[in-house]
């Protein structure tokens, strides 16, 4: 037969546990989950921009090389912008990475023609309109338009032409 003591002990053993289940548990309810401090890029991949495009969403594709350090610097720079980060969170943008370095010659040709320039480094946009017609936009590396605000910009540009499953735009 267990003693007075232990049966104490034993009660107050219980007590602290659920004292420290409560306050473990109340945290997840406190304290808010940790923000998203940079872009989630996704690696570029045309099955996948064809299939967000068809639901609707806009695509930005950041079109960078490892060797160049403007365009990480710009990538860098708008990636981790709070307002810019907000804006994704709360609009349908699906966001695409490309490193130009690990491409053939010929698909670095490709690109070069997208851009319609030397040097094919900055941010693609794509929406599919209504009609089914995808506008592109493109913005180099040297230009002052990858800033997060002129981004969020073209961005809410392109969320308004948009095709939707219901046909209307934001």
């Amino acid at each position: 037969m267990p003693s007075r003591n232990s049966f104490f002990c034993h009660k107050n053993l219980l007590a602290c546990f659920l004292a420290c289940l409560i306050a473990v548990s109340s945290l997840f309810f406190l304290v808010p989950p940790p923000q998203q401090t940079e872009i989630a890029w996704q690696e570029y991949s045309l099955p996948h921009i064809h299939r967000d495009m068809d639901q609707g969403k806009v695509i930005l594709i950041s079109a960078m090389a490892s060797w160049d350090m403007s365009s990480a610097y710009f990538e860098y720079w708008y990636s981790r912008d709070p307002a810019m980060l907000q804006f994704l969170r709360t609009h349908p943008v699906s966001c695409y990475r490309i490193d130009l370095a690990s491409l053939s010659e010929e698909q670095f040709q490709a690109w070069r023609g997208y851009f319609d320039s030397l040097s094919p480094l900055g941010v693609v946009l794509l929406v599919q309109t209504p009609e089914y017609d995808a506008v592109m936009e493109t913005i180099e590396v040297d230009s002052d338009q990858l800033s997060p605000q002129h981004l969020i910009s073209r961005l809410e540009k392109l969320l308004a032409r948009r095709n939707t499953k219901t046909g209307a735009g934001v």
